[in-house]
Order: C-alpha cells, then structure tokens, then sequence
C-alpha cells in the first residue's frame, strides 16, 4: 500500500503534465480543420482540438477513477496468522488502529488478506487508463505517415532516426507506449485471476502479484511519463490538415450534401442521386461537386449557392467547437476542484 500510494502520487503528477498540454492544444486548434476518419478512411471533416478533447476528456474521467479509488484502496492490512490477531489478544485491534495513523492508511472493518479486490480495483483503473494513452499513441502514429504527414514528434539528435534510412522520422514515443498497451491487459488479467484465493491465505494467487502488479505499474507510468514528455513538442501541420482535406475532391462532403437534399425531396432519392453522383466522380477523377453541377435531379431543391455552401468546411463541423468548448470547461472545473 505504501509504494502504490507513491506510484499514484507520481502517476498523478505525469497526468496532470498531459491534462495542461492537451487543454493547451485543444484551445490553440479547437477551429484547426481536419478530416476525421471512420474504419481507417476519411469520413467528414471535424477539428484537430475536437480530436484532441476527445483525449483529454478520457484523461479526465481516470484521474476521477484513480482519486475515487484511492479510500478504498490505501487501506491496512494487518492480520496476523489469519486475520483474527489473536496473537495480540484484546489489543489487536487498538494495535491495528495506531498502526494505521503512524502510516498513514485508512483503518478497514476487517483485515483483507484473502480478498484482493483492492488491488485487483487498481489493476483495472491502471488498465483502463493504459487504454487511454495508447489510442492517443496510435491516432498519433496514424497522423505522423508520410501519406498523412499531420503530426509529427518533436525532433531531435538520435531520436526517431532509423539505422538504415536517413530520411525516417519515427514515431519512438508512440512506439513505447504502444507496446505497453499491448502487454498491459495480460497483466491486469493475472490480476483478477488472482483474487480467486484459498480461505484465510491463498496459495498461488497472492504470489502471482509480487512480480505481475509491480511491472504494470511500471509499465504505465512509464508510458504516462513518455507521453507527457512528448507531447508539449508536438508539431502540428494545420496547411497539411486543409490540403488533406481536398485529397478525395469533395466526397467528405457527399453526406453534407445528401442531408440537405433529404430536406427537400425524398431522403431515399437524394441519397441515391449524391450516391451516383459519387461514383461518377470517382470513376471520372472528378470533384463532387462538378459532378453534381451537371445533375438535374437537385435543380428547384438547391441553389448553386447552396450547392457551393455545403462544399465548405466550415459549413459541416456541427458542434465540434461547442464541444471542445464543453471538455476544456469541465477541465478548469476538475482543476479548481484539486
């Protein structure tokens, strides 16, 4: 209880770094346009600080989990043999409760040590967490290829290099934490397989978390710490973000288009007029919108004005500021409740 409550404390401050640079960022891009992407191809456009109060809204809520466990989970154990004290005779449990102030812990109705539901708690809150930092690393990563070429990790002498091509420049942060993001949920797996206990001392299970509860919180606050000290170097390329959103020639747009159709004539034969009108342009290398210029099928439903309005990206963020807007709020409110 004593090296978690100092591994938490440490944790705490790594994610406290990453909470004040993600609210950085989502404040300086939250109207950086940029495509989104759906099953790992362009959808609509959305923003890059939307992107990144996604991040910072699931940071938020496991500081919140990692803060609500820590009453249960800072608790004495102190049983003797089998959690009776019988060894200390009337005084065990006056004994238990000067135990508990001198370190600090809370004092529990029952001693616990067949029952490991306190460190399995922070097993999966540390999971659940680890989860977090490597969708950061792999959106990250996805935005840092050379077709994308959005993002990149801050440069630097020997780092990203590669050992045969000099013009790499890899993503080694990402890499770190993704491959502990892969070995996380094995350990915590051990975890809850080892509360499954014999009686009063178990045999197997409790020694399986000498060794297994250790690495995982090495390996997470590892992780945390190399993400928090990447992150504020972070290069943003917002022109790349604006030509990307031009590569398809105007299909992100297609659903912009269809909706306001379906507003005017039958939702069914608006989809399938954009939907043709989509394959046509495809097929004839082609912006959309062109294409759809030739089409009768929309004439007394839109104007070209209309037309030309639904083309911009501005026009079809929805509420994406509104809702970065929201995240960074509830950031200053968990703040000034610290």
């Amino acid at each position: 209880m004593l090296q978690l409550r100092r591994a938490l404390e440490l944790l705490e401050q790594d994610l406290q770094r990453l909470t004040s640079t993600l609210v950085a960022l989502a404040e300086k891009h939250r109207a950086t346009p940029m495509v989104a992407h759906t099953w790992m191809q362009q959808a609509l456009p959305t923003t890059f600080g939307f992107v990144v109060a996604g991040w910072l809204d699931a940071i938020l809520r496991h500081r919140g989990r990692l803060a609500e466990i820590r009453p249960r989970v800072f608790t004495l154990q102190f049983g003797g043999a089998v959690a009776t004290l019988a060894a200390l005779g009337s005084s065990g449990p006056a004994v238990a409760k000067a135990l508990a102030l001198d370190l600090k812990l809370n004092l529990p109705p029952a001693p616990w040590h067949a029952h490991r539901d306190r460190i399995a708690e922070v097993a999966t809150t540390l999971g659940l967490c680890m989860g977090t930092l490597g969708k950061i690393a792999r959106d990250i990563s996805l935005h840092t290829q050379t077709e994308v070429r959005e993002l990149f990790e801050p440069a630097g002498e020997g780092r990203g290099g590669s050992s045969t091509m000099p013009h790499k420049r890899n993503p080694v942060t990402c890499a770190v934490v993704l491959a502990a993001a892969q070995r996380v949920p094995g350990l915590v797996s051990t975890l809850l397989g080892a509360m499954v206990q014999e009686e009063e001392r178990g045999l197997g299970g409790w020694q399986a978390e000498w060794e297994t509860l250790p690495e995982l919180v090495c390996l997470v606050g590892g992780a945390l710490h190399h993400l928090a000290e990447m992150l504020p170097g972070l290069e943003v390329d917002p022109d790349r973000m604006r030509e990307n959103l031009e590569i398809t020639r105007g299909l992100i747009f297609a659903e912009a288009v269809s909706m306001a159709l379906g507003d005017r004539m039958d939702k069914m034969a608006a989809h399938m007029l954009v939907e043709a009108g989509c394959k046509k342009a495809l097929a004839e290398k082609r912006h959309l919108k062109d294409v759809l210029l030739q089409e009768p099928g929309w004439h007394g439903h839109l104007t070209p004005a209309d037309l030309e309005s639904l083309f911009a990206v501005r026009n079809y963020l929805g509420s994406a500021e509104e809702f970065t807007t929201r995240v960074l709020s509830e950031a200053a409110n968990f703040a000034a409740r610290r």
